[in-house]
């Protein structure tokens, strides 16, 4: 094992070197020195009569490129030289700056794809599939060219893996299908110019401690640009969402099937949000009364939520997620936190880390019908 690791090594080394003979060594500039790009500011934003700061910057850099690892990295590269601030480089959860980023040590090693057009980067790692930081993180970059009447000045979107539910959601700001570059067939591209944006809200540190942070703006122009785009379809006002569906195991109730058949008894439906179409999503949310489920993206749809709601949300009492009472705050939810010990060691063909007694919910449930 030992001597299969070391070639292992000698080729992944041999591999970089190669690629670094081929693109170059990536370099990250001195203090003294600046890039040649143009840079937009956008200072304020009008939402529904309301006027927002915004303060971001949108970059436009010509002749550049991007690299991505996919996971944790991503560089904005013009000249060899890796571009600060829009380059991106969270480790183990935390955000970095740009000294820290994959390129600098072991170069841009996958083929290099020439684009002919102007390029948008939406690239943030990872976190980019999650459906919070798909409508947090990177739709908001979106609405602040479309606000700005730059969108169409794009001729190609380079997003994270391309899903359905992205295609339809990115269909609203009429961005087509032809017109996305998938990261992982496109991990190393040149293009005639290539923009990207400042993170519209993770400026430092760990993201879910950064949450508390996310600026009423971003919540408020999601629900100015999808609100009406609801589809109806037969519904219950009070729902119970199934996490079962999710591919982590992380955040699932141990005896979900039994809170599921007691929820029932008390006229929820349960609803695993990932199956219904994003339309649906919205008008499930909009007209929900009650909402109890483990902690998890669907929560996010609670924006699209009217004043009133009553949200119960089964959380690991060690996680820092303050997203819900967050969104809660601004659009007047009612909002209960229910904090539960995290089963650990369990036989690994358990489903599940969280559960809540039966006797806990009724409990619960007497205070809020």
């Amino acid at each position: 094992m030992k001597l299969k690791k070391i070639l292992q090594n000698i080729f992944k080394k041999t591999f970089q070197n190669l690629f670094k003979v081929i693109y170059g060594q990536i370099k990250i500039l001195d203090n003294k020195s600046e890039f040649n790009f143009k840079k937009y500011n956008i200072e304020k934003i009008n939402i529904s009569g309301q006027v927002f700061t915004v303060n971001k910057n949108i970059y436009e850099i010509d002749n550049a490129r991007v690299f991505t690892d996919l996971v944790e990295h991503v560089a904005i590269i013009k000249d060899n030289f890796i571009l600060p601030k829009i380059s991106y480089q969270q480790i183990k959860g935390e955000l970095k700056d740009t000294s820290y980023n994959k390129v600098l040590f072991s170069g841009t090693n996958r083929m290099k794809k020439k684009i002919k057009g102007k390029v948008l980067s939406l690239l943030q790692g990872a976190s980019g599939n999650n459906y919070f930081h798909f409508m947090f993180d990177i739709v908001p970059k979106i609405l602040l060219l479309e606000k700005m009447n730059l969108l169409k000045q794009i001729d190609f979107f380079l997003v994270p893996d391309i899903q359905n539910w992205q295609k339809t959601i990115l269909s609203n700001f009429g961005i087509s299908e032809k017109q996305l570059l998938d990261s992982n067939k496109f991990r190393h591209i040149e293009a005639e110019k290539i923009y990207a944006l400042d993170h519209p809200w993770y400026i430092k540190g760990i993201v879910q401690d950064e949450i508390a942070n996310v600026p009423n703006w971003i919540i408020l122009s999601l629900r100015e640009k999808f609100l009406d785009y609801s589809k109806k379809f037969p519904i219950t006002d009070k729902i119970f969402i199934d996490r079962s569906d999710s591919i982590y195991n992380h955040c699932k109730l141990i005896n979900n099937k039994e809170i599921m058949d007691y929820l029932s008894k008390n006229n929820f439906k349960s609803y695993q949000i990932s199956k219904l179409d994003f339309f649906e999503q919205i008008y499930l949310f909009k007209n929900a009364k009650i909402i109890i489920g483990p902690h998890g993206a669907a929560f996010t749809n609670i924006i699209f939520s009217n004043p009133g709601l009553k949200i119960v949300e089964l959380i690991p009492r060690t996680h820092s997620s303050i997203k819900c009472e967050k969104f809660s705050n601004l659009l007047n939810f009612n909002y209960s936190r229910v904090n539960l010990d995290l089963i650990e060691d369990l036989d690994k063909n358990v489903i599940g880390d969280i559960e809540i007694p039966i006797l806990n919910l009724e409990k619960i449930l007497k205070k809020i019908l």
